[in-house]
């Protein structure tokens, strides 16, 4: 018979995009408040180019960000997580419209989690109605993308930052705090 093992922490992980960089702000001041702390790693603005899908409600000229945090969490917290965002968007959406959007997930040595409230065949139910799915695989020492994988986390520049928050989760299972240094855009 095995034991049960505790799912090793994570690091918490989230993309927020806007065609404002005042929401975009506020996106992360929300996360930040729902992760009670500042984030350690924060990319610069890059355009959303890949997909129109969410142009109809927030408009045309999506920009977005990647951001992490330092302190690393259960697995398991991804649910209360992803809920916090869903009503921060609601909190701060005009006729029904959000002003920003929140996707949270997070990064572990075998890739990069996001979470959803939209079932597909290939995503893992996470529990009150949200599903799990695995975004990009870690193998060989990079990302790489399932078909599913949404096109700009495919995106070399992306990764830089994707995996910059690998390196930093990596660092601190080693103890490696030098290694975990603040990463941030300015």
């Amino acid at each position: 018979m095995s034991d049960i093992n505790e799912s090793p922490l994570v690091k918490p992980f989230a993309a927020v995009f806007s065609r404002d960089c005042g929401h975009i702000l506020a996106g992360l001041e929300g996360l930040n408040s729902i992760f009670a702390e500042e984030p350690d790693i924060l990319s610069p603005e890059f355009p959303v180019v890949e997909t129109a899908y969410y142009e109809k409600e927030m408009g045309t000229k999506l920009r977005k960000i990647y951001v992490s945090w330092p302190t690393d969490r259960s697995p398991e917290d991804l649910v209360e997580i992803k809920l916090a965002a869903m009503a921060w968007e609601r909190n701060h959406a005009l006729d029904g419209r959000r002003l920003a959007n929140l996707d949270p997930g997070y990064i572990f040595s075998g890739g990069l989690v996001l979470s959803t409230r939209k079932f597909r065949g290939h995503r893992l139910p996470l529990g009150r109605g949200l599903w799990g799915e695995l975004t990009l695989n870690f193998y060989q020492g990079q990302f790489m993308a399932f078909p599913w994988t949404y096109l700009d986390y495919q995106r070399p520049d992306i990764q830089v930052w994707l995996m910059m928050m690998r390196q930093a989760y990596m660092a601190g299972l080693r103890g490696d705090q030098k290694s975990r240094i603040a990463r941030r855009y300015d």
